[in-house]
């Protein structure tokens, strides 16, 4: 469900619950308000039997006076008065059939205390009033109000409320939907289609809701802005992804030659170390000749003073075979030393060969973009 969508769904719930609320207490209002004016009304429609009474006016009147009241009070469903003496009874009726009977415990609970009683039974209202009339003589009066027609009044009002609101809802509604629609849903989507030309590689990307002076213009500018940042952002990279993949080319290159090159000499200092190991075995071999010749001279019976001196011969030798054997120890180091070189180039080579595909991948990724 798209935004707008649900702005205007939103808006509907808020209208509807706000015109449901208006028609509930509306209604309510209006019943009790009916309500009471019934109460005044049946009160006054008492209160003009109330002197009759009070001047000792005879029972078998009061008749003609209640049919003439309910002539002129077309709400009026029934009016009694009862009279105390030992007991409640009807003297004067709307209905004659009810004159003589006993009054209901209502009217004794009103004599009393003393004050009105009222009930709603549907749309009638009952009202039980006690009256005092000539010499003190205690009478009820009970009379009965319909306000059917007043609720149906309040039902017609209310339908045409209803009516109304829903015509208005309507309206707002379809008010709702073009202002979503034109104001909120619209730029946002042309910036959702520029989003995706940004992730397509196009960065000129130009938005009609920049030209707005609101919240969304603002933010279509600032849009178009980070754009033009990506757009020379991704250039740069460019530029530097390039100028990675030349160093690293250039590394792999002076490494494999620096390779080469300890590799030469680890093979030259080889070559040097095995004809170091001829010329000793030739030394050895000279020490061993010397030696047998200094044995057999020892061995004849040659007088001392005609006998060679090999010691000062042997002792060179000697110290020729420590200085081969020194020098022997040091091409073994410069050996290792080579070697550890070559294995540290070696390694080097590699690490610059995978930056070097990453930087080349990189390259690429912006040269699409920039396309």
């Amino acid at each position: 469900m798209t935004l707008f969508r649900k702005l205007v769904i939103l808006f509907s719930v808020v209208i509807l619950g706000t015109l449901s609320a208006t028609l509930t207490i509306v209604y309510f209002k209006s019943r009790e308000s009916i309500i009471d004016l019934s109460k005044e009304k049946a009160v006054s429609i008492v209160q003009t039997i109330d002197s009759a009474l009070l001047s000792d006016v005879p029972d078998y009147q009061f008749e003609s006076v209640l049919l003439n009241l309910k002539r002129q009070n077309p709400d009026l469903v029934s009016f009694d008065i009862y009279k105390l003496n030992d007991f409640l009874y009807d003297i004067a009726s709307t209905d004659p059939r009810r004159i003589g009977s006993q009054a209901s415990p209502s009217s004794t609970i009103a004599l009393g205390e003393r004050k009105i009683l009222t009930s709603l039974e549907g749309s009638t209202i009952d009202l039980v009033v006690p009256l005092t009339g000539y010499a003190g003589m205690q009478y009820s009066a009970n009379v009965r109000l319909s306000i059917a027609a007043d609720l149906a009044s309040l039902k017609g009002l209310l339908t045409d409320i209803l009516v109304a609101g829903a015509c208005a809802l309507l309206v707002a509604v379809a008010c709702a939907w073009l202002f979503t629609r034109q104001v909120l849903s619209k730029p946002l989507q042309s910036m959702m289609d520029a989003a995706n030309e940004i992730a397509a590689g196009n960065f000129s990307v130009t938005l009609d809701a920049s030209r707005r002076k609101d919240e969304l213009g603002s933010l279509a500018r600032s849009f178009e802005r980070m754009a033009r940042s990506l757009q020379q952002l991704i250039a740069q990279m460019g530029e530097t992804a390039e100028e990675l993949y030349s160093d690293f080319k250039q590394l792999i290159e002076n490494g494999d030659y620096t390779a080469h090159g300890a590799l030469h000499m680890a093979d030259v200092l080889q070559h040097v170390r095995d004809g170091i190991e001829r010329v000793m075995a030739n030394v050895r071999q000279l020490d061993g000749q010397i030696a047998e010749a200094a044995a057999g001279t020892g061995g004849t019976r040659r007088s001392r003073a005609s006998e060679p001196d090999f010691e000062p011969m042997q002792r060179t030798v000697n110290r020729l075979m420590e200085d081969l054997n020194q020098v022997m120890r040091d091409l073994d180091g410069l050996s290792t030393t080579a070697r550890g070189q070559l294995s540290a180039v070696q390694q080097v080579n590699r690490t610059a060969g995978r930056l070097s595909e990453r930087a080349s991948e990189l390259h690429q990724l912006m040269t699409s973009f920039e396309v």
